[in-house]
């Protein structure tokens, strides 16, 4: 069985994509509809599927909320009414983007190419699906950047990174030496196209490397400050709603 989930702020957009899911797959099993952002980060903090049908535009705000939330590995196909969020979507590596209204063979399309991932996990020897959705991370992920030191170009290999910072609308790499250059790119697509495994949104001004993290000191239960090394110029704190997450992360 293929167990999904569906999050769907629109009753006759969610009953359509049942009744389609039912004609197109007998193996394909609704476990739970979710109708807002608040629910499906409560319900992915606590539970898995192995697919997920993501509408883009929930009654309580834009979907991509989920993921500066709750950590989510598992295989979408976003639905949506608007083109202009494909590209957004697939920095999300999911494995399809369907317009509404939804035609029964796209869907059969995206349920193909959700099989064939599924496939890939169940091969002798394979890796886990979670690790197939990584390894798709890592190979477009950034293995070096260039920033410009006076007339020259400096290269900054990955491994050398301890952390980006955000300040005064400029993006900054800081460097295990204790370097600091500005980058050309935002903290949310760099938090898109590094390896979750070892970089992580602690907030809104600091994305920060696993190998960085020194010591973590405890305020309360929805305080906590993280010591990096470089030392930054300000205190870092993981943002409240981060935390749970946080933990799973430098636990992994």
């Amino acid at each position: 069985m293929i167990q999904v989930i569906i999050v769907e702020d629109e009753d006759f957009a969610v009953a359509r994509l049942r009744m389609l899911l039912e004609e197109t797959d007998d193996k394909v099993e609704i476990i739970a509809v979710l109708n807002n952002t608040k629910q499906t980060v409560q319900w992915l903090s606590n539970n898995r599927a192995d697919l997920i049908f993501l509408d883009i535009n929930l009654s309580d705000g834009n979907a991509f909320k989920i993921f500066e939330q709750v950590d989510v590995r598992t295989p979408i196909i976003f639905t949506t009414a608007y083109h202009e969020y494909a590209l957004r979507a697939f920095e999300q590596f999911s494995i399809d983007y369907l317009l509404k209204p939804i035609s029964r063979e796209k869907l059969k399309n995206s349920i193909e190419k959700y099989k064939l991932l599924r496939q890939k996990k169940e091969n002798e020897n394979g890796p886990e699906l979670q690790q197939l959705i990584d390894l798709m991370r890592a190979e477009k992920s950034p293995k070096r950047f260039m920033v410009t030191v006076g007339n020259k170009v400096k290269i900054i290999n990955a491994p050398e990174v301890a952390f980006f910072s955000f300040d005064s609308k400029i993006t900054f790499i800081h460097t295990i030496e204790g370097k600091r250059y500005p980058v050309d790119t935002s903290l949310k697509q760099l938090q898109l196209s590094l390896p979750h495994q070892d970089f992580f949104r602690v907030n809104r001004q600091y994305l920060i490397s696993r190998q960085a993290v020194q010591e973590l000191q405890y305020y309360s239960a929805t305080r906590i400050k993280v010591y990096l090394s470089p030392e930054p110029q300000e205190d870092v704190f993981v943002a409240r709603d981060k935390i749970g997450v946080f933990k799973r992360w430098l636990a992994e």
